[in-house]
């Protein structure tokens, strides 16, 4: 949600259609009536809040807006069509797009729009656009996106007043709420861009007019919807072809897919990674399991050892990634080492006590093909016995059973024992038998898993935990960290 403070008659003036010249005429009380945030969900209204009404597949924003009122709401973003028995049924006052607000009102103020989420994202960029702030970054990937934003957010922020999406705002519905914080005081922003369909980044773009894009890897994530590899590169693209030529575009070069962008746009580029051709590489890679990763930093003008906290050559590359974003906006190193050192974000999974003196690696929150191998190659450098539970990853489409077999010949070469989670499973266990491995125990969900997880690690075994987010893996998490006897 938007914790800015944004006056009335900006909304009025904000929510319009651009190609349609009109006149805000407003009175003293919508001149001084301000937003103090605002919000798509009613659970999270504040008095002073605005709410907007959308209408997804399964949840109509407007049975919510009387809870909005309550929760002290002053206005909100309604359709045309839900406007007038609102107003009926509680007394409420309605202004339409374009016409002046009423004189007065009580309780609760309607705006009435056609769309409520393209009057949110009219609004979004008109806001956008009364602020320039001179380092606009637009991240996207197939993975990497959310651990990226926070590494480019802390490194900025260190050096400048920088703006950036809490937790996974970056849809079409949310993005514009991150964007709606902007204020003069920033200096830089920084937009996690999610994608569902083709045309979605490209939204996004049209909102946030990034002048740097950060693309972190291409892969199978979305495949089902999007039906192939080519297909997702292009939604990804949209990104890079956003950037105008005075901006910077900034490729993985581990990625062949996405260092292929290089020859789709006209701004600079530069590239970050492991490759020896990499603008901003690291070398001389020492893995230490759960305590991080130590390498060799080459960038210009920097030459010099860098420790990471946080685990796995994924996060490497998500870091040199945020280090070049930093070195585009003349961030000095030193500042940059500093935060690294004392004050990065702890990103995406942690690692936990758990029973028996287990140690248990949540990374419940999603899986892909690449976030998983990423997860066991990590698993593989520890240095206890190694339990992966795995869940089912979804949305691969024709990939579907081909992908979760060669996941479970990769974890054949990186864990002791294999515990499969879902349908989907059971190619994964499939794949580990085939590869070699012996201890496989498949089970159909996720409270069936929990007991057969519990019986079958040991004291001190490294436990990795990750599926998809449908497949509410944290539950196996949680249940590894209760201290109960076996």
């Amino acid at each position: 949600m938007a914790t800015n403070t944004h006056p009335l008659r900006d909304i009025l003036t904000g929510i319009q259609d651009p190609t349609v010249a009109v006149t805000i005429h407003t009175d003293a009380q919508s001149d001084t009536t301000t937003i103090t945030h605002v919000t798509i969900d009613s659970r999270l209204v504040e008095p002073g809040a605005l709410y907007v009404a959308l209408v997804g597949m399964t949840v109509d924003g407007h049975d919510y807006v009387a809870a909005a009122a309550t929760a002290g709401a002053v206005a909100a973003i309604v359709s045309h069509a839900k406007a007038p028995e609102l107003a009926r049924a509680y007394g409420w006052s309605v202004v339409s797009v374009g016409a002046p607000p009423p004189a007065h009102w009580d309780g609760l103020l309607l705006i009435a729009v056609a769309d409520p989420l393209t009057a949110l994202q009219r609004w979004a960029t008109w806001h956008r656009q009364r602020y320039n702030p001179p380092f606009v970054v637009g991240i996207t990937g197939s993975v990497g996106k959310t651990s990226t934003k926070e590494f480019i957010g802390a490194l900025l922020d260190d050096a400048m007043p920088t703006l950036r999406n809490p937790r996974s705002y970056n849809s079409e519905s949310t993005l514009p709420l991150v964007a709606l914080g902007l204020t003069a005081m920033h200096r830089a922003a920084v937009f996690e861009m999610g994608m569902y369909y083709p045309g979605d980044i490209a939204t996004l773009c049209a909102i946030a007019h990034p002048n740097i894009a950060v693309i972190t890897a291409v892969g199978p994530s979305h495949l089902e919807r999007m039906g192939s590899i080519e297909a997702i590169a292009e939604a990804k693209a949209e990104l890079v072809h956003a950037i105008p030529a005075t901006g910077m575009v900034i490729l993985n070069a581990d990625d062949p897919i996405v260092a292929g962008f290089a020859t789709r746009t006209t701004a600079r580029v530069l590239t970050y990674g492991t490759a020896q051709h990499a603008d901003v590489r690291a070398v001389d890679i020492e893995q230490r399991g759960l305590e991080g990763t130590e390498f060799r930093l080459i960038a210009p003008g920097i030459d010099d050892r860098v420790h990471l906290a946080a685990p796995g050559m994924h996060q490497v590359r998500n870091l040199l990634a945020a280090i070049t974003v930093g070195i585009v906006a003349h961030v000095p190193w030193q500042t940059m080492r500093v935060t690294i050192a004392h004050r990065l974000p702890t990103v995406r999974f942690v690692v936990l006590n758990g029973i028996d003196d287990t140690q248990i690696i949540d990374d419940s929150y999603n899986a892909a093909p690449t976030s998983v191998r990423a997860a066991l190659e990590l698993l593989a450098t520890v240095q206890r016995r190694r339990v992966a539970v795995l869940g089912d990853m979804r949305e691969l489409g024709h990939i579907e059973e081909a992908a979760h077999r060669e996941v479970g010949i990769l974890a054949s070469q990186c864990v002791d024992v294999l515990v499969t989670v879902g349908e989907r499973g059971q190619y994964i266990a499939a794949g580990a038998r085939d590869a070699g491995l012996s201890a496989v125990f498949e089970v159909q969900g996720t409270a069936a898993a929990i007991p057969v997880v519990r019986s079958v690690i040991a004291p001190r075994d490294c436990v990795l935990v990750k599926g998809s987010r449908a497949m509410a893996m944290e539950a196996i998490v949680t249940a590894l960290c209760t201290q109960t006897t076996k």
